[in-house]
């Protein structure tokens, strides 16, 4: 009978054991799937929300200036990519109007929109 409960309890502890270890090794494979991704889609409100996180985290001073100087030029420069990006598909998708008066109020117009958004921007970040 002792060998009974010893196997039993033997098969008890394995298991447990088992699913005590396992997450920490299929975890990490499903991670970075899911970050690489995520880093394709990443949009631009994502990136401006980053930084907005980054400037609270410096005036809270959980990070030093040179780190915070350093990310914030980061997520400037892949905002920049982001909108020529934007800008190009725009460009491309936009049927092309012989040069005149049409073309020239939808560019001001064009210009006008960004104007606000960036204004927008500016305003919330």
């Amino acid at each position: 009978m002792d060998y009974v409960f010893l196997i039993i309890g033997s098969l008890v502890i394995i298991t447990c054991f088992y699913f005590i270890i396992s997450p920490f090794f299929s975890s990490g494979e499903s991670q970075a799937a899911g970050t690489e991704a995520e880093g394709e889609r990443l949009t631009l409100e994502q990136v401006y929300s980053a930084v907005n996180e980054l400037e609270m985290d410096f005036l809270m001073k959980k990070i030093n200036r040179e780190d915070f100087e350093k990310m914030k030029e980061n997520y400037q420069l892949l905002a920049a990519d982001l909108l020529r990006e934007e800008t190009e598909t725009l460009k491309q998708g936009k049927r092309m109007l012989p040069k005149g008066k049409g073309n020239l109020q939808a560019d001001e117009a064009e210009e006008e929109i960004l104007r606000e958004l960036r204004k927008i921007r500016q305003h919330k970040g």
